[in-house]
């Protein structure tokens, strides 16, 4: 007898959606609806993969399941009259470690290398403004993304498309032989499995998936701080926990991305402590990409009461960032601090507004203007985010883990990162001690003296092949180590001569293992090129580039936030060889900048090519006058710094 059909009712008031599974002739005949691959190239038409009715009902729970009731009730004939067939496969992903289903990301080939994909996936949709979900008409908002949500998902790392469970599925396949892999973020190992199906089998699987390290149980949680999923309403939000919790990520900060004219992209529903969903330990909460300009970079806010937003006045980022401050928020700059954003860091790093960096995106790590600003005295915490969807990537692939004292909450976490526990990563796992002191600790020293540093990385031998562990001293190399210790870990003992204020932070480096060559950096050196900046020019087409090409091996990265020691009696970081010459290239953007508002540059800067920010002229000349003031508040400061070693 056919099984009873699964009825999802996830609130009153609500869409419900209705998902019969059957297989047989006679159904699949009559709808011909795709089955496991989604892309309709290896179904047969005698199959019927999944048929899905969407009924909105925005009425009592009563009238919702009394609709519910003669839907199933006029559906029935059409199930009395299937009958199963063909072989099938019912998968289940476990945690080896409780024998509990457990989100993951599954990829399922036939012999000839097609994907399958189950039609009872975890469905899910980013938003980059192609939706668009950006229509503040409640339940047209909330229709647009119940249409883009997607079971596939394409996996820019492997070049093969995939799929999310957050529960065991089915998947309706031909008779053949499968190979299927099972991801989960980069603390479990990829599962391996291999399945030959024969003619009307019907297969069952379980999937171990078992960690090779336990972040969280250090007091570590995994987060990605930039990422563009729609969340217009509350509804959604146990599906995308479900999605985080398939790439093992503890929070995702969901951004509503900024334009300067116009409506806002990947509404979310609320902002604030009040926006924050809880599954177990994965949090989703509301932020911010605004403002965003291709002039002073896109600015990233988390963690703030409300949505910031300064229309009338686009440019004068300070006095946004003041008022998130003051809302309990924190404030930074996505993209590695380049695009812009270079020239925005040297005009209000000095006011103390920025809390984080991003240096690693794009599956690409850029330090050298991070340094710059540690070598000023400017403590600024490195993250990592993906730029999900707006980037080729996968939610939590460049991630950044921060160090609690106590059970994971999202206001004790925002707090953990303004103070800079935190390393950012792709894969490696990184752990520094100096002199006792751990990552983002500051040392404070009566009298010069010598440290003992202890660093690690560990990494999983499948994915990342790590080659260099480097001990990083005021934006220098003062150590190194490459021999592995043991498979899949590499350590650094060393001591250290603190003789005068520094900062100290480990790092590493290798490359990805099994994944395909990077793509795409093109696209990055034209958004980045758009404007000419010393900076970027220096990275694209420099000596000292440290940008990747197209067709290069994808870089395995992490870095640890720095441990800041201080000796009494010797000169503050600002007071240092390091810290003017930074000030000297700071000063240097202020420069570029000041001069592209002079009034015979100032249209040159108006508009930006493709969607772009909405940035126009009249937008520039609202600015202008505000942000003069800020260069000049600037200018004084570095300009400070360099008379004073004049004097």
């Amino acid at each position: 007898m056919p099984a009873s059909p699964r009825l999802d009712l996830e609130t009153k008031d609500s869409i419900i959606h209705y998902d019969f599974i059957r297989y047989g002739p006679l159904v699949g005949c009559l709808f011909q609806v795709g089955g496991n691959t989604g892309r309709g190239a290896q179904v047969a038409p005698r199959r019927l993969g999944r048929w899905t009715i969407w009924v909105s009902v925005h009425a009592s729970r009563w009238r919702s399941l009394t609709r519910a009731f003669v839907l199933i009730l006029a559906a029935g004939p059409f199930y009395l009259g299937c009958r199963p067939s063909g072989p099938r496969l019912e998968l289940t992903v476990v945690d080896a470690a409780t024998g509990r289903p457990t989100p993951a990301r599954v990829e399922v080939l036939d012999d000839q290398g097609l994907p399958q994909i189950a039609p009872d996936a975890l469905r899910v949709a980013g938003d980059c403004g192609w939706l668009p979900v950006h229509n503040w008409i409640g339940w047209w908002a909330r229709l647009q993304m119940w249409r883009a949500l997607e079971t596939e998902v394409e996996n820019p790392f492997t070049g093969t498309v995939q799929f999310y469970v957050d529960r065991p599925v089915t998947l309706d396949l031909e008779p053949g032989f499968y190979r299927i892999r099972v991801f989960k973020g980069p603390e479990y190992r990829v599962a391996f499995a291999e399945v030959g199906i024969r003619p009307g089998q019907r297969a069952e699987l379980t999937v171990p998936l078992e960690r090779w390290i336990d972040l969280p149980g250090e007091g570590w949680y995994s987060a990605d701080d930039h990422l563009h999923i729609a969340r217009p309403h509350p509804r959604f939000d146990r599906r995308i926990a479900r999605w985080m919790q398939a790439e093992d990520l503890h929070v995702a900060n969901l951004l509503q991305m900024g334009l300067a004219q116009g409506l806002h992209i990947t509404p979310q529903h609320r902002f604030g402590d009040r926006a924050v969903y809880r599954d177990g330990d994965t949090l989703l909460a509301s932020g911010q990409e605004n403002p965003r300009t291709h002039v002073l970079g896109h600015a990233i806010t988390l963690g703030a009461a409300d949505w910031l937003d300064r229309p009338d006045d686009y440019l004068a980022y300070d006095r946004l960032w003041r008022r998130a401050h003051e809302s309990g928020g924190v404030n930074g700059y996505a993209h590695w601090g380049l695009g812009g954003a270079d020239e925005g860091l040297a005009t209000w790093a000095p006011e103390q507004l920025l809390d984080f960096l991003e240096v690693l995106g794009f599956n690409v790590p850029h330090y050298a203007l991070w340094y710059d600003l540690l070598n000023l005295g400017l403590a600024m915490t490195p993250t990592a985010g993906t730029d999900y969807p707006c980037l080729p990537s996968l939610p939590g692939r460049d991630r950044f883990y921060t160090r609690l004292d106590g059970p994971l909450d999202y206001r004790s976490w925002i707090e953990a990162v303004r103070s800079g526990r935190t390393f950012v990563t792709n894969g490696p796992v990184l752990a520094l001690r100096v002199g006792g002191a751990g990552i983002g600790d500051r040392l404070e020293l009566d009298a010069p003296r010598e440290l003992a540093v202890e660093g690690r990385v560990r990494y999983d031998p499948q994915r990342d092949d790590v080659t260099r562990l480097e001990l990083v001293r005021a934006g220098q190399v003062v150590a190194s180590a490459s021999v592995p210790h043991a498979p899949g870990e590499i350590r650094l003992q060393t001591t250290l001569q603190a003789d005068r204020a520094t900062w100290v932070a480990l790092r590493a480096a290798g490359i990805k293992m099994g994944e395909t060559p990077i793509t795409g950096i093109e696209l990055l050196e034209s958004a980045l090129d758009h404007l000419p900046r010393a900076t970027t020019h220096e990275l694209l087409h420099g000596p000292g580039r440290t940008l990747p090409r197209d067709g290069d091996p994808r870089p395995a990265a992490a870095h640890t936030a720095p441990i800041y020691l201080t000796v009494t009696g010797s000169p503050p970081l600002a007071a240092q060889p390091s810290a003017r010459a930074a000030a000297a290239r700071l000063l240097a953007l202020l420069d570029e900048l000041e001069a592209r508002f002079a009034d015979d540059r100032i249209a040159d800067m108006a508009g930006f090519p493709g969607r772009g920010d909405g940035v126009g002229l009249e937008d520039l000349e609202a600015g202008r006058a505000g942000l003069l003031a800020s260069i000049d508040r600037a200018r004084r400061y570095y300009g400070g710094l360099l008379e004073s070693d004049r004097q």
